[in-house]
């Protein structure tokens, strides 16, 4: 899913984040070789028609769209079907159940197809466009126990933060299907295709032009927007910018791959056991418990946020100092 790009995220910047230590294990020189690597990176920002400009991000989301219609040819024939919601709502369990998996199914060829299509045309597009070759980097050193332990902790209290927002959203309706090609789809293709694409390809591709905290909003309302469904556009947008800012700290895709299999993992959990769209108020019905839980995740949140817009902050005065040198 990605080669390797420089993260930009150098000793000088990671004291201030006040996160695990182990995500900083760059060196100056790795840092040094990397922007060498890539052209553009770390420099002063391309004027013109540069990639990407906005009808580059345009295009993309046409390529995404383009891409959705032929997964959904392909699936119809290899013989896969949409069930009709009553089957999928069906009194009789075997008959809710069987169609629960040919939902799955469709939505595994469908999902292969249109994001395989996606990553491909649009890293064509982007080399007709002279743009940048980074995909993203695999390094090990994201898999960094105290880091990933934070980012789930950061997503999960962003989740309850959330949820009187989400509330106020249409219900997510029953679109994943059960089984194991959804557990697939879910847990496995998504987390690697999205974060190569988003985090790999867009994000390195737009950091090359409009530097790093442009980039990491950028990435994340397009991460939002392919979702289609309001309610999922903002969980997604958030998820994405969290996810975003991690990979921005250790440079390596391996971290934000897992982390976005917990966070799709546990939401088929939820969603398998019958618990609607997952969210906690529908778990706790002590109020006032959950209002402490509440207040814990809004203080996890706020910090985690304070922290990260700290960071990001050095991360973009890294950048101007190499500009400048």
């Amino acid at each position: 899913m990605k080669e390797e790009k420089k993260s930009g995220t150098d000793g000088a910047a990671r004291p201030a984040s006040g996160l695990p230590e182990a995500a900083a294990a760059d060196t100056a020189a790795e840092r040094t070789a990397d922007s060498a690597d890539e052209a553009g990176a770390g420099t002063t920002r391309p004027a013109g028609n540069a990639f990407p400009t906005w009808v580059d991000l345009l295009v993309f989301l046409g390529i995404f769209l383009v891409s959705n219609l032929i997964g959904y040819a392909v699936s119809l024939l290899a013989g896969c079907s949409w069930p009709s919601p009553e089957q999928l709502s069906a009194a009789d369990e075997a008959v809710r159940l069987a169609a629960q998996n040919a939902l799955g199914r469709f939505n595994a060829v469908t999902y292969v197809v249109t994001m395989t299509c996606t990553l491909a045309a649009y890293l064509a597009y982007r080399s007709f466009r002279g743009g940048p070759r980074t995909v993203g980097r695999f390094s090990s050193r994201g898999l960094n126990p105290m880091l990933l332990l934070w980012g789930v902790l950061f997503m999960f209290s962003t989740s309850v933060v959330l949820e009187p927002l989400l509330g106020l959203l249409p219900e997510v309706p029953n679109v994943y299907g059960r089984g194991v090609w959804a557990v697939v789809t879910l847990v496995v293709m998504a987390p690697l295709f999205e974060e190569v694409l988003f985090r790999g390809v867009l994000l390195e591709s737009m950091r090359t032009r409009y530097g790093v905290v442009a980039a990491w909003l950028l990435s994340s309302l397009l991460f939002g927007a392919v979702h289609g469904h309001p309610t999922v556009i903002v969980n997604a947008f958030f998820m994405g910018l969290i996810l975003g800012f991690v990979y921005l700290q250790t440079g390596s895709l391996w971290s934000v791959i897992f982390l976005h299999a917990i966070n799709n993992g546990l939401a088929y959990v939820l969603l398998a056991a019958g618990l609607g769209d997952g969210m906690l108020t529908d778990l706790i019905d002590n109020r006032s418990l959950y209002l402490v839980i509440y207040l814990v995740a809004a203080a996890v949140f706020l910090f985690s946020g304070f922290m990260t817009v700290r960071t990001l902050r050095a991360l973009r005065r890294d950048e101007k100092n190499r500009a400048a040198a």
